[in-house]
């Protein structure tokens, strides 16, 4: 009987009762070594590595004016933060809260102006106001930072 793991040993002769018996147990841990190791349910998957390795990504966009638009990160993300650079959280002019930040959850709710997409999130710019609430995650000219959790 030859093993995956100690070729040399399977090689010897059957001659040697105690050489045959370390073969065969060689036979047996490979077969029980070989199915743990491919066994999905007692390891990680590459999906489940990969989270682990890198749980989330940041990136910037540059603001288009867009109403509605999605930005691309490349999975669906379980918690994103939006917010524009150099700017406060909100700011409060004319009668009017403009919001520039906002932070949604996967299935769990959201601030305004953000949501969870298949493949990003998706991000609000409104001209007027709304109940004296403008957000502000799109605005022409303006950077914008998502840090999105996978």
């Amino acid at each position: 009987m030859r093993t995956a793991y100690l070729k040399a040993l399977s090689e010897l002769a059957a001659k040697d009762k105690n050489v045959y018996a370390l073969i065969s147990d060689n036979g047996i841990i490979d077969s029980v070594l070989g199915g743990h190791l491919n066994d999905s349910t007692a390891h990680l998957t590459q999906q489940e590595k990969d989270k682990a390795l890198q749980p989330y990504t940041t990136m910037i966009y540059a603001g288009s004016g867009e109403a509605t638009r999605t930005i691309q990160i490349g999975f669906r993300p379980s918690v994103t933060f939006v917010y524009k650079k150099n700017a406060p959280a909100a700011v409060y002019g004319e009668g009017v809260n403009v919001v520039n930040s906002a932070c949604c959850s996967y299935g769990d709710g959201a601030t305004s102006g953000v949501s969870i997409a298949s493949n990003g999130v998706t991000v609000t710019q409104q001209s007027t106001a709304q109940n004296g609430v403008r957000i502000s995650l799109n605005e022409t000219g303006c950077q914008y930072v998502v840090i999105a959790l996978k």
